[in-house]
C-alpha cells in the first residue's frame, strides 16, 4: 500500500481516530488533519482550519500526495443553516486545494450518520434505508454528498458510511456517548447514588443501534478495497434497547439500576464538576477537566429518544462487507474497561 496516500480529515474525533489506526495498521501511508496541534497517528499531522483555505494551502506540499481521502470532520452548530453552510464549505475548500495542489484523488469515503435520516429530529422512517427520501433542507450531511456527486464527475469514486451512536476513543468530543456512560457511572459510585437511566422510561425502552468506531475504520478500507460506490449503514449489527443493557452497565460499576429518571446530564455534570476534578487526582487520573472526558448534551439527546431508531443494514451486507455481526452490550463494557486502561476512569 506504499503507493496510496490517505488524507484523514477531522482526525481528532472518535471516528476520524479509529479510521487513522486502522489504515496504518494495513500499511498505507496516512496524514492527519484537524486543528490540534497532534495527530493520533505515527505519520505526519497537518494543523489547519477547514474554513482558513491559507491554513490548508500552508500543507499543499503533502497535500500533493494524497490518493485517498477519509472525511470525517463536523463543525456542530446550534443553527441548522449556519451548520450546513460552514461544514459544506470546510469539504469545498479542502477539495479545492487538493486540486490546487495537483493531488490525483482515487476515491472519497465520508461519514454520515443518523442526522441524514433526520434522527436529530426525534423521529424518522426505521428501519432506515440508504435510498430512503430526505428530510426538509438544511442538513450538512447533505451538502457534503452533493459534493461528493460533483467529484462523481471529475472521475473520483464516493462511499458515504453511516454510522449511528459511535463508541470509540477520544478526548473533548461533543459525542462520545461511551466516555459519558464512563463518566456518569463513575459519579454516580462516588456520589453513592444508584446508576439511574438518565432518560424518559419511553426512551429506556426503544430499540437503537450502536456502531464501535474501529468499525468504521474496517468499512472504510472495505469500501476502498472492493471500490463501493454510494452510501452504506453500518453499526454492529444487532439491536439494543437501554432497559436490558443499563443493568449491566451498572452492575460492571458495582450500583443499583433503579428507575429510569430524565435529567438534564449537561446541567448536571457541570454542577460536580470539582467532584469529579478532585476524585481525578485522588485516583491519579489523565484528565481532571470533565468536559474532556465527556458532555452531557448529547447524552440529554440520546437518552431522550422515544421512538425506535434502527438502521437496515441489508445493503452492506450483500456488498459483502461481513463485519457487522458484534454485540453492543459487550462492546459497551469493553469501552468501560479501556477507558479504565487509559486511567480516564478508576
Amino acid at each position: 500500500m506504499s503507493q496510496h496516500h490517505l488524507l484523514v480529515a477531522g482526525a481528532s474525533g472518535v471516528i476520524g481516530r479509529a479510521a487513522t489506526m486502522a489504515f496504518e495498521e494495513a500499511g498505507w501511508r496516512v496524514t492527519t488533519l484537524s486543528r490540534s496541534s497532534e495527530g493520533p497517528g505515527s505519520g505526519h499531522h497537518v494543523s489547519a482550519d477547514l474554513l482558513d483555505v491559507a491554513s490548508l494551502r500552508d500543507a499543499s506540499d503533502v497535500l500533493s500526495s494524497v490518493t485517498h481521502v477519509f472525511y470525517a470532520a463536523l463543525k456542530p452548530d446550534p443553527d441548522p443553516a449556519t451548520e450546513a453552510q460552514q461544514n459544506g464549505d470546510m469539504m469545498r475548500h479542502l477539495f479545492q486545494v487538493l486540486e490546487e495542489s495537483q493531488a490525483s484523488i482515487e476515491h472519497l469515503v465520508f461519514v454520515q450518520g443518523g442526522k441524514v435520516y433526520g434522527a436529530h429530529l426525534g423521529v424518522y422512517k426505521t428501519p432506515a434505508r440508504e435510498e430512503d427520501s430526505r428530510h426538509f433542507p438544511p442538513n450538512l450531511y447533505f451538502e457534503h454528498e452533493d459534493l461528493a456527486r460533483e467529484l462523481e464527475r471529475k472521475g473520483i469514486r464516493w462511499t458515504a458510511l453511516r454510522p449511528d451512536i459511535v463508541i470509540g476513543h477520544s478526548l473533548g468530543s461533543a459525542m462520545n456517548l461511551g466516555n459519558l456512560i464512563g463518566l456518569y457511572g463513575t459519579l454516580c459510585r462516588e456520589l453513592g447514588v444508584a446508576m439511574q437511566f438518565p432518560g424518559t422510561a419511553r426512551a429506556y425502552d426503544i430499540l437503537l443501534n450502536i456502531c464501535d468506531a474501529d468499525l468504521v475504520g474496517k468499512a472504510a478500507l472495505w469500501a476502498i478495497a472492493e471500490n463501493q460506490q454510494g452510501p452504506y449503514n453500518v453499526t454492529n449489527g444487532d439491536q439494543i434497547r437501554w432497559r436490558h443493557v443499563w443493568p449491566e452497565i451498572a452492575n460492571w460499576f458495582g450500583l443499583e439500576t433503579g428507575e429510569p429518571q430524565p435529567i438534564s446530564l449537561e446541567t448536571r455534570l457541570a454542577a460536580v464538576s470539582g467532584t469529579w476534578k478532585t476524585l481525578a487526582e485522588r485516583q491519579g487520573l489523565a484528565e481532571t477537566d470533565i468536559d474532556k472526558i465527556a458532555q452531557g448534551g448529547f447524552g440529554d439527546f440520546i437518552f431522550h429518544v422515544e421512538k425506535d431508531a434502527v438502521f437496515d443494514l441489508t445493503k452492506a451486507r450483500q456488498a459483502g462487507f461481513a463485519e457487522m455481526c458484534r454485540r453492543s452490550p459487550q462492546s459497551l463494557i469493553q469501552h468501560l474497561e479501556a477507558m479504565r486502561e487509559h486511567r480516564l476512569i478508576p
